[in-house]
């Protein structure tokens, strides 16, 4: 026990405490002779007794009171209910979720109930409380979630258990699909982690659509290349048939031969788009007999159909690798119409190709692509070009060193997203590009699916020239995409895009982009790639749009969260940052609501995160308003297909359980070897400091001590005729 005093200054109350108690002793010298001395003594002492009282009250001591107590240690319980662990290739054919259950109950939580305090969760996208009885799990979950986040199964448990755990003990397959590193996401728990891996290593009868590619653009009237990837196992030698369906007709079937070991099949088909707009296309192959798992014998894919070809000029002031190698790669795509004009300066100034001859001619184009667009404008005229991208609302990509110079206030200049002062092309040095935050996330810089592999690929591409002794800048309402380091610390702009009126622009500072195609991993044409995205982008948004909201996929699995991400322009088509935008997503043009969200502003974007949907057709609609006016609306749909996250892989995956639980301390095991794992979970009582507080200042106590003392010596003072 201890006593604490809040008052910082007690030594002034203890001195007037020994003044006070002077002055009451001094008071009572003179009494009455009738007063006998004890009396007196104990009427000097119920005063000070009572100055007592007050003084400590204005001290407001705290009583500090310590005990301990030995607690039984927590140990938590998480279980997998994902789809995966439905899957019935458990001993003698059980399902995994049940024989995990059923281990846990027989083998594992008797052994440690005895000594611990058993709490049980279920997860997939969540985490669920399992009511025990006794340790043991009294109910199991129905095996169906779509997807298995072991991070946030582990991050939620925090949460859920903030004192006193002790040990996880968690039954999974091993199929995360979703959140980010799972050590990561043990790390603050600090305990050690039992994994109890449940289902067949040994891959299962299954015959798998693993993705289907096409053009998220295509065109009415032009072939549309649509790629499936299929796997099987344990069917070597069979054959089975493709189906290519359009609004669940078959279109289209090729028969395969089936792979007894994993192996993938390529099926590739042709279509020609009769009619604008989002076409959605089925890849489905029949279950075959004997198959664990028939979810993922179908996936689908969409794609935007336009009316007709993208025309598209390039212009360039002389011929060099980066006007050769856009030009071919643009010459490739078939639902182009390329233009291009060159000039060549020799003895005579020659012009090749269709070169405009009038504004109006720039007009008709639906992407403009100068390159070196300095000198550009002598191939094309600069206020033309601005016109071009202002009124039309055309898109502009301004390619290769040196950037647009000066900070003018018409032509090409006034239109670039970037700013920068003239310089020769040897003032510019070799780099690296890498993505900026914007560009992380950007469908612009999107050259493989997937995040993390994105920003990997783009680290590994070789370097190109960029600005040297002059920094290029992005105008403030620019988005930079990618910078470059120029050593001692100064970086500079490399991508950068904005809109400009009703258009759109792009431009890329480098030169010696053709690098990226001869150089470029993992066969990724990252040129071709990057010029497609350019262009598609630079076209998707050529109206005067000023709400823009967009998907970050045009199809999801199931069980997968849909991104959604908005720019708002204000009436000077400027990008506002203190705007409001909400979005409604329904089944139907009438259907009403299943989702309503409203983004939340990141820089000069506003994003969100809503789902995981149902499987189906979907539609958003939004709305972006500044101080309570409306700038406009924007619509798109996306569609949630049958396939889910869990049905990509049917086997146990026990690399990750094996890590989590070499890094925590604890040990990994499957249903064949699980004896020895009750006796490895730590199961010592804790101790446990219990602390109290009273404020002994802040109760009726001292009040009513001092009421009586005073009582007391009120009622002795006047048994002696004492006034």
């Amino acid at each position: 026990m201890s006593i604490l005093f809040n008052q910082e200054h007690a030594w002034i109350l203890v001195l007037v405490l020994a003044a006070l108690a002077f002055a009451a002793a001094r008071g009572y010298r003179r009494v009455p002779p009738s007063v006998p001395p004890l009396l007196r003594r104990v009427l000097i002492t119920l005063r000070i007794l009572a100055i007592c009282v007050v003084i400590l009250v204005l001290l407001e001591p705290v009583v500090r009171l310590t005990g301990y107590r030995r607690e039984r240690p927590v140990v938590a319980v998480l279980l997998d209910s994902s789809g995966s662990m439905g899957m019935a290739d458990g001993t003698g054919g059980m399902r995994r979720g049940e024989e995990a259950v059923a281990l846990l109950n027989e083998v594992v939580l008797p052994r440690v109930a005895r000594d611990a305090e058993v709490r049980a969760y279920a997860f997939d996208g969540e985490l669920r409380s399992i009511d025990t009885d006794r340790g043991e799990l009294t109910a199991a979950p129905l095996f169906d979630g779509e997807v298995t986040d072991i991070p946030g199964a582990l991050s939620a448990l925090r949460r859920e258990v903030p004192e006193g755990l002790a040990a996880i003990v968690l039954a999974t397959d091993g199929a995360n699909n979703r959140g980010g590193g799972v050590v990561e996401a043990w790390e603050p728990l600090g305990v050690p982690v039992y994994a109890l891996g449940v289902g067949s290593e040994v891959a299962a009868r299954d015959v798998a659509v693993r993705e289907v590619l096409t053009n998220r653009i295509s065109y009415v009237g032009e072939a549309l290349p649509i790629e499936a990837r299929l796997s099987s196992v344990g069917f070597a030698g069979a054959t089975t048939t493709v189906d290519l369906s359009l609004d669940g007709q078959v279109i289209d079937t090729q028969t395969v031969d089936l792979s007894g070991t994993g192996g993938e099949e390529v099926v590739r088909f042709r279509v020609v788009p009769s009619a604008p707009g989002v076409t959605t296309y089925g890849i489905s192959v029949p279950p075959a007999r004997g198959e664990i798992n028939e979810a993922n014998n179908v996936r689908v894919v969409s794609t935007n159909t336009l009316g007709g070809k993208m025309r598209v000029l390039v212009a360039a002031p002389r011929p060099g690798w980066d006007f050769a190698f856009t030009r071919r790669e643009l010459e490739t795509d078939g639902n182009i119409e390329l233009i291009t004009c060159v000039l060549i300066e020799g003895a005579g100034t020659e012009r090749r190709g269709e070169t405009p001859g009038a504004a109006e001619d720039v007009l008709g184009y639906d992407v403009i692509v100068l390159v070196e667009p300095d000198m550009s404008s002598s191939v094309v005229p600069g206020e033309w070009v601005e016109r071009y991208v202002r009124e039309r609302g055309g898109g502009l990509l301004l390619l290769g060193e040196p950037a647009v110079s000066g900070r003018g206030e018409g032509g090409v200049a006034s239109v670039s997203p970037i700013l920068t002062s003239r310089r020769s092309p040897a003032n510019a040095v070799e780099a690296r590009v890498r993505l900026s935050a914007a560009g992380e996330t950007s469908p612009l810089m999107r050259l493989v699916d997937g995040r993390l592999e994105n920003e990997s690929l783009w680290r590994s591409l070789p370097p190109v020239w960029v600005g040297g002794a002059s920094v290029v800048e992005a105008r403030p309402e620019a988005t930079v995409l990618a910078e470059a380091d120029l050593g001692g610390g100064e970086t500079t702009a490399v991508i950068a895009s904005s809109r400009v009126g009703a258009g759109n622009v792009v431009a890329i500072a480098a030169s010696g982009l053709w690098r990226w195609k001869m150089a470029a991993p993992d066969e990724t044409d990252v040129f071709d790639v990057l010029l497609a995205n350019a262009t598609r982008w630079l076209t998707a948004r050529g109206d005067l749009a000023r709400v823009v909201v967009e998907t970050d996929e045009g199809v999801y699995s199931s069980g997968q969260k849909i991104g959604l991400s908005a720019q708002v322009y204000g009436s000077d088509y400027r990008v506002s940052r203190n705007a409001t935008v909400t979005v409604e997503v329904s089944t139907g043009e009438q259907a009403a609501p299943v989702e309503s969200v409203t983004l939340a502003p990141d820089g000069e974007f506003f994003r969100a995160e809503i789902g995981p949907l149902a499987p189906g057709r979907y539609i958003y609609r939004a709305e972006g308003t500044i101080g309570g006016e409306s700038m406009g609306e924007d619509s798109g749909e996306f569609i949630v297909e049958e396939f889910s996250l869990e049905d990509a892989e049917v086997r146990r995956r026990p690399g990750v359980l094996h890590r989590l639980a070499d890094e925590s301390g604890g040990i990994y095991m499957a249903p064949e070897s699980i004896d020895g794992l009750s006796e490895s979970v730590p199961l010592e009582r804790r101790t446990v400091a219990l602390r109290r507080e009273l404020e002994l200042w802040n109760s009726p106590w001292p009040l009513l001590a001092l009421v009586g003392l005073l009582s007391v010596e009120w009622a002795l003072r006047r048994s002696k005729g004492m006034p």
